[in-house]
């Protein structure tokens, strides 16, 4: 027998293992009894969230989906979670009706390492989002 031979049936051989053990785990778990459950309550829960599009044209649902926006901020500030309060900052401040004066409010009330890396995120975002202007301000950061 030939090594290439060996090594085909080896590589065969795992292969048929790790399907059987796939079929195996996979029976098991949709013999479950609470599998439907668990999946019906999936499905429900992403219909839910599919339906809860914000019309950010709306004058009130705008506000409301602000202050939400403003309260998570806060809470994950407290929790000492910063990515995600910087994303609700960042939604914070791309739907506000004026952008520039919730930067200043922003500037305001938090610490000065946090509204220097939102200042830093929103950056590397409208960067990301206009590739020509990211070259030119690469430019000048430069000079």
């Amino acid at each position: 027998m030939s090594t290439k031979f060996l090594v085909a049936c080896g590589v065969g051989f795992v292969s048929s293992l790790f399907i059987g053990y796939c079929i195996y785990f996979d029976r098991k778990r949709r013999s479950d009894p609470d599998y439907k459950k668990k999946v019906r309550a999936r499905r429900r829960a992403a219909e839910r969230r599919s339906e809860t599009v914000i019309n950010l044209r709306d004058p009130k649902a705008r506000e409301e989906f602000l202050a939400s926006e403003k309260m998570m901020a806060n809470q994950k500030l407290m929790e000492g979670n910063i990515e995600e309060a910087i994303g609700h900052l960042i939604n914070l401040v791309q739907f506000s009706s004026n952008p520039s004066a919730t930067l200043l409010s922003l500037q305001q009330v938090l610490p000065p390492p946090i509204f220097n890396l939102l200042l830093h995120t929103l950056k590397t975002l409208q960067q990301s989002a206009d590739p020509a202007n990211a070259a030119k301000g690469e430019a000048t950061d430069v000079d």
